[in-house]
């Protein structure tokens, strides 16, 4: 049996007459009986009562339509997926992003690519670098949002996105809450909240080293994976935390985000894939990301990789 037998079969049956049944088909009416003849041979079944007046369906022939029209859509639904896999618009893609990383680049390219791409699935996970390293080492996952510097870089590409300042978040009674910037220097007396190295260990090896660069160990009270715990902790006067800029988004009361004056208190974002990935939906989601990337950077005079 081969596919045209379908589409013969299935106009006969919508036309219930031979002669418009071929006219749709654009062929001659005798071969289209013989194929039609042929067809009830193979299956052992009449698909038709024919009558010299009128021609109809049998039990056997209408079970058999909705056979036939559903593996010509399933067919043509093959078709239409192949073509978009060709393209890299279905699949699967796997995303890691460290929680820093979170709260604008982000989500702006987790929704743009899902909206350009409906039919690709595409899941997001929260690891930390070092992990994010490890499953794009064994191809659990596709993509990761990462802080650098990475402990392994083999088979991997690596290009960074934002070079994003530090803020430091303050209880809104802070003595300092006053001030339009701050030093770092000034917050050697400070007790900081921060995310456990194991976690976030880009964020935190960052901040230990901003505060060594200022002439001063941080005095560390608090640990939590969370930033809105750590945003807790100090709008209770438990301490302050030195956070990405973008932590801003997350607006709680009883927080105040100030500048640093050093301009060069940063905290670098990369994206990082396997170098001999295949796949076909991987450029388009590294151009979304560095899409976004660009528009973070003009609308808040961030550095970018160019």
């Amino acid at each position: 049996m081969e596919l045209r037998h379908l589409h013969y079969f299935i106009a006969v049956a919508e036309e219930l007459n031979f002669g418009r049944a071929a006219e749709r088909l654009h062929i001659a009416q005798p071969p289209l009986t013989r194929q039609i003849r042929r067809l009830e041979e193979e299956l052992g079944v009449e698909l038709f009562h024919r009558t010299t007046r009128r021609m109809e369906l049998t039990q056997a022939g209408q079970v058999y339509l909705g056979e036939a029209r559903r593996v010509l859509a399933q067919i043509q639904e093959g078709i239409v997926m192949a073509r978009l896999a060709s393209r890299g618009e279905v699949g699967r893609l796997v995303v890691g992003f460290e929680g820093s990383s979170a709260y604008d680049i982000v989500p702006l390219s987790v929704k743009a690519f899902r909206e350009r791409f409906p039919r690709v699935n595409l899941t997001v996970c929260e690891m930390a670098t070092g992990d994010q390293v490890k499953a794009l080492q064994c191809d659990r996952i596709g993509v990761g949002f990462v802080v650098p510097p990475l402990s392994d870089t083999r088979n991997l590409m690596v290009e960074t996105i934002l070079r994003e300042p530090l803020v430091v978040a303050l209880p809104q009674t802070h003595t300092l809450s006053d001030q339009p910037e701050v030093s770092v220097a000034n917050l050697k007396d400070e007790t900081f909240i921060i995310c456990p190295r194991h976690h976030q260990c880009g964020l935190y090896d960052r901040m230990i080293s901003v505060c060594h660069q200022a002439g001063f160990s941080p005095k560390l009270t608090q640990e939590t994976n969370e930033i809105q715990n750590i945003l807790g902790f100090v709008a209770a006067g438990l301490g302050i935390a030195l956070l990405p800029a973008s932590v801003r988004y997350l607006q709680r009361a009883g927080v105040i985000y100030l500048p640093l004056q050093q301009p060069t208190v940063e905290l670098e974002l990369a994206i990082a894939w396997r170098r001999e990935n295949p796949s076909l939906m991987l450029p388009a989601f590294l151009e979304i990301v560095r899409e976004f990337a660009h528009q973070i950077s003009d609308q808040n005079n961030y550095l970018t990789t160019e």
